[in-house]
């Protein structure tokens, strides 16, 4: 079977928690199995605008999101949406967008472009594959199921002309995600150097292993602290900090605001939604 024939536009999709956020909701659903180890889910918004620009922060976690925007339109475009800085502020409004969000390592895997240089300036269309206008100009008239199933056949394609491997990073993805990683047991476990280990992760995903690290710490610090409890000390030994002092200061420095800021934060917005 090949990676397209595996497709079934007609399947239930499964789907993930949707992102409340005031005045929107970020609907979130799964890719194919077979593209999984690359692609983390596809989003989609669609509505009027709302009263009032939205605004919220995003956390780089070493993944980037390819975004169609305008697909109420009949000209369609897209771009990349790369977070370098702790925290970015982003306003959205909303009409007709979806994203297509990576994997950390899984953009270069079906692409092949370094992440390490690779920016929102960017111009999408400059490195775009040759199908993408054919798919740009198909996707407006297309209900949503439909979008996601060409979407899928359309990543499928790349990854059977590219042949992307389950290499170094997305082995080590979910030791990452699991708190369990270290970069001596990486590089003892895997036959690398550490500097062979660092080139790689910056290469693919655009950050260092060790960031990869505490990136991955923070937001399940993060989805923690979305929640009424544990508390802010049982977060912290849970993520792997050293204690709750630790903690807190790691996660003011990355996002600009204490564990306790950011869960009233939080459960304001969950509450108004």
């Amino acid at each position: 079977m090949t990676f397209r024939q595996s497709v079934d536009p007609l399947r239930q999709r499964s789907g993930l928690t949707p992102l409340v956020l005031p005045r929107l909701v970020i609907h979130r659903l799964l890719p194919v199995p077979a593209l999984r180890p690359w692609v983390d889910h596809y989003w989609f918004v669609q509505g009027p605008p709302p009263e009032a620009p939205t605004h919220d922060k995003l956390y780089p976690d070493g993944g980037v999101t390819l975004t169609f925007r305008g697909l109420d339109t009949t000209r369609p475009s897209a771009g990349w949406d790369i977070t370098r800085r702790p925290v970015a502020a982003y306003t959205t409004t909303v009409g007709a967008s979806l994203g297509i969000r990576f994997r950390p390592g899984g953009a270069f895997q079906l692409f092949g472009m370094s992440l390490e240089a690779l920016s929102d300036a960017d111009q999408w269309h400059k490195q775009a594959p040759d199908d993408w206008p054919a798919l740009r100009d198909m996707l407006p008239s297309l209900p949503l199921e439909e979008r996601l199933a060409r979407l899928d056949a359309w990543l499928l394609a790349r990854a059977e002309a590219s042949g992307p491997r389950i290499g170094h990073v997305q082995r080590l993805l979910p030791l990452i995600d699991n708190g369990r990683f270290t970069i001596e047991q990486a590089v003892a476990n895997h036959g690398l150097s550490r500097r062979t280990l660092e080139r790689t992760f910056r290469h693919q995903v655009g950050l260092a292993p060790a960031q990869m690290d505490l990136l991955q710490r923070l937001k399940h610090a993060r989805a923690l602290l979305s929640r009424s409890e544990p508390s802010i000390s049982q977060v912290a030994l849970a993520c792997g900090f050293h204690d709750q002092a630790h903690f807190t200061h790691r996660f003011r420095r990355h996002g600009g605001e204490t564990p306790a800021e950011y869960r009233r934060r939080k459960l304001a917005q969950i509450y108004k939604a």
